[in-house]
């Protein structure tokens, strides 16, 4: 089949990346034909990262493209589309789009719903997206109960890592010193907000205590800690993390974060990284408590499960072998590809496109 992916960001876009770009090789490894359209090319995302304000000539001209590029889609057999095709404009642009494609399957992996729960000429705009694709793709039980309500073809595939990128085993440490590590983007930085009194507080305890905030840009919110603020990098990230001891992941408790993927909960954890978490959504799946990792809902059990990790050597380690082997045993690019052409082929197979087979990946490749 010719398969055609519209992503919202070029390859640097972490959401684009994971849910669509890095299954567009496996695809074309089993015979199928994929094409790639982001809406917005990665000068975006450096202009928006940079000073915080949206660039609107790239978005101009990445709506502009997108446009044009409608009467070709009658060409491709399926198009993956990203959460929606045109955000924050009308529902009309979406039809209009998705009238051309033979089989449209749309993604998601957070709460794009509530963007709009203010705009009440677009508070419709997800259901109606969702209710006319020919099938729901999610990250999470969450969004799988909401697309539920406006279509019964919902299929849930987390958000998953490629572990030849990871270390195989737990990296050794040069120094006795405990890093922590966050993963994120200057705009998301905002997250760590609540936890930054526990953070000064444990490092005014715990002298050999430093903070990795990759990709968190220069945000003031980390004077007084002892930080660095690596720029994120494709090829740097897996490093960077192995490099540290522990994860954490603060959310607050919103509708908005309880439809979050918990990546960075499996980034840590494919590092053999224990975790530190917010049990919001489905960081409640992820991080089983007291096994790979801690949930913490206040700051006295933030302050907790940071101490008893940085104290315990041991415990990391034990925490950490058991946080790689959950990721190996549900959140791999070889188990997300299998749901992925599972989802496509079925309906391709329905329709009459290919003929009904039965064969696995190590078969296929």
């Amino acid at each position: 089949m010719h398969l055609l992916f519209l992503p919202r960001y070029a390859s640097q876009g972490a959401s684009s990346r994971y849910r669509l770009w890095q299954y567009a090789p496996l695809f074309e490894k089993v015979g199928h034909e994929v094409d790639v359209w982001p809406l917005m090319d990665d000068s975006y995302l450096r202009r928006l990262y940079e000073n915080g304000r949206r660039p609107w000539p790239q978005i101009f001209s990445g709506y502009t493209r997108r446009i044009l590029k409608i009467p070709e889609l009658r060409d491709f057999d399926v198009v993956l589309c990203e959460q929606e095709a045109f955000p924050y404009m009308p529902v009309a642009w979406e039809d209009c789009l998705r009238r051309r494609c033979q089989r449209f399957f749309v993604d998601y992996d957070d709460a794009a719903y509530v963007r709009y729960e203010r705009w009440p000429f677009l508070r419709n705009k997800i259901p109606r997206i969702m209710a006319e694709a020919s099938g729901v793709v999610v990250g999470n039980p969450h969004l799988a109960q909401y697309a539920r309500q406006f279509n019964p073809r919902v299929t849930i595939i987390p958000t998953v890592v490629d572990l030849t990128r990871y270390p195989k085993r737990p990296q050794a440490k040069a120094t006795s010193s405990i890093r922590v590590a966050w993963i994120g983007t200057p705009v998301t930085a905002k997250l760590l907000i609540p936890v930054v009194p526990v953070l000064q507080r444990i490092q005014q305890e715990y002298k050999d205590l430093a903070f990795c905030f990759i990709g968190a840009g220069r945000a003031g919110i980390f004077d007084g800690l002892n930080a660095e603020t690596p720029e994120w990098s494709e090829e740097e990230e897996a490093k960077l993390l192995a490099d540290c001891d522990l994860g954490i992941m603060p959310l607050p408790d919103d509708e908005f974060t309880r439809g979050k993927c918990g990546f960075k909960l499996i980034q840590y954890m494919a590092c053999y990284l224990p975790v530190v978490a917010s049990p919001v959504g489905v960081n409640r799946e992820i991080v089983e408590h007291g096994r790979n990792g801690f949930l913490a809902s206040n700051p006295e059990e933030w302050y907790t499960a940071l101490s008893q990790l940085i104290m315990d050597r041991n415990l990391r380690q034990s925490m950490g072998r058991a946080a790689r082997d959950k990721v190996e045993s549900g959140y791999t690019l070889e188990r997300g590809f299998a749901k992925w052409l599972a989802v496509i082929e079925g309906l391709a197979e329905e329709c009459g496109l290919i003929p009904s087979v039965e064969i696995t990946l190590g078969q296929r490749a």
